[in-house]
This record gives structure tokens, sequence and C-alpha cells, in this order.
């Protein structure tokens, strides 16, 4: 039996991209989130660029058709990510 949650909005207020990662691999396995939305403001280019990239991977296997949305620091991310095979993700 699946989880139903309300809440599809995960905000991180520390900067460990590995707990990060941790958590929204919880979340989805544990929750119904064809579409799910993270604020990854807190961290720099890199860590978020990390997180968006491995959480965009393990969603899509659980929903290709699904929506990643991130927020971000600075839309300069987009440049550093460009070419990487993320369909599914979408940065607000």
């Amino acid at each position: 039996m699946k989880r139903k949650n309300q809440c599809k909005y995960l905000s991180f207020n520390f900067s460990n991209s590995a707990k990060i990662l941790e958590r929204v691999k919880s979340y989805i396995k544990k929750y119904d989130c064809p579409e799910i939305t993270l604020d990854l403001s807190s961290l720099n280019i890199f860590e978020a660029s990390k997180v968006m990239v491995v959480s965009s991977v393990y969603h899509s296997q659980k929903y290709p058709k699904g929506k990643l949305k991130c927020h971000v620091a600075s839309q300069n991310i987009i440049n550093f990510i460009a070419g990487l095979p993320v369909k599914n993700l979408e940065i607000v």
C-alpha cells in the first residue's frame, strides 16, 4: 500500500549533499510523487548540480513521465548541467 502525502515540496536548511540525496531517495521511495519540488537554494552550484542530477535519475526510474522541479540560488546552474540527460528536470 502506497502512502499519500499532501506536501510534495522538500526544503533543506543544511548543505550536506549526501544527506539531502538520502532524504530525497527515501521520500521518492515512500510516497506517491510523480511531481516533486526541491529547494536547493542553500547549496552552492556544485552541490546543487550533484543533487539535481542524481535525484533526477532516481526519480525518473520510478516515474518516467514525472517532473522534478528545483529552486536554485543562481540560474547559472543551467549552463553547468547543459547537455546532461535530465529530461524530467525543471529549474525554477
